[in-house]
Order: C-alpha cells, then sequence, then structure tokens
C-alpha cells in the first residue's frame, strides 16, 4: 500500500497550468483514497495561486481558488501538526545542516516521516510528491521515496526512486 503525500510545489500545479499539472491530475485520480497532506499546506497553495495568477482574470484566480478549497476539504487526509512533528522537525534542522530546504519543507517532511512510522508496520510506504529538489533531496535523505511530476513520466509513480 502507497500513500502519497503531496507538497505545495507539487499539490499547486493541480490548480495552475503548468509543466506537471497532468501527472499532478493523473496521481490525485489514481490514489484518491491515499492522498495526504500535512495541515501547513493550504496557505502555501493559496500563496501559489496567488503569486502565478496575479495577472489572470479575476475569474479564472477565483475558479482556482475554488477548486482547492473543494478539494481541500473533500480529497485529502490532512495531517495536523503536533509537538511530536514540530520536534521532529527542530531535530531534522539541526542533524541535517547541509540541508538547502526551507522551514516549511522541513515540517512537510517530519509530516511525511511521521505518516511512514503509522504505516511501516501495514507494509505501507508513504512517497512524497514534490516539485522542489531541495526538500526531494531531505526527503530522500531521510529515507522517504519521491516522485517530482514536472521531471517524471506519471507511469514511474509507482516504482519512484527510494532515497
Amino acid at each position: 500500500m502507497t500513500m502519497i503525500f503531496l507538497d505545495a510545489s507539487a499539490l499547486a500545479k493541480a490548480y495552475l497550468d503548468e509543466e506537471g499539472t497532468s501527472s499532478v491530475l493523473g496521481v490525485m485520480e489514481r490514489r484518491k483514497e491515499s492522498l495526504y497532506l500535512s495541515e501547513f499546506v493550504a496557505l502555501e497553495v493559496l500563496t501559489s495561486i496567488r503569486i502565478r495568477l496575479r495577472d489572470a482574470s479575476a475569474e479564472k484566480y477565483e475558479a482556482s481558488v475554488k477548486r482547492f478549497r473543494s478539494d481541500y476539504a473533500t480529497r485529502f487526509t490532512l495531517l495536523r501538526g503536533s509537538r511530536e512533528i514540530s520536534e521532529s522537525a527542530l531535530e531534522l534542522t539541526t542533524r541535517k545542516r547541509s540541508a538547502r530546504a526551507r522551514s516549511m519543507d522541513v515540517l512537510h517532511v517530519a509530516t511525511a516521516l511521521r505518516l511512514q512510522r503509522d504505516f511501516e508496520s501495514f507494509g505501507g510506504a508513504v512517497v512524497m510528491v514534490t516539485s522542489d529538489r531541495d526538500l526531494a533531496a531531505l526527503a530522500e535523505e531521510c529515507g522517504l521515496r519521491t516522485f517530482d511530476p514536472s521531471r517524471e513520466p506519471l507511469a514511474a509513480l509507482p516504482r519512484a526512486r527510494r532515497g
């Protein structure tokens, strides 16, 4: 069983028209019962939509926001932050000093690692879907599988590389 953890760099593609959009939509359609998000992702996705559609029509912007909000409320399993995740993120930040991942990225990795621990005993694995190379590098260094919808074909998802 594979759990899909989407970060903002990948998830935003589902609500924009850019490289990787069709792959993210494919992931969301194929794995609809196993899509996980950190509670921190909504602000990042809405910010990405705002920035990328700044010069678009109000209708296009509002439609993207409406689709995201609807999906956020119904399609994903939301993983809430906890003291354990915060502590894990702090530990990752100090232990992985050479990592280039930013603070929100570290929180996403800590959350995905928590999900991985929850499902390992059932033979489950977590694939982090991200288009952020720095986040992917940290995730792989921590033992998570990754999939980049901007660089990999959707067919590569089940055999996404192991870090």
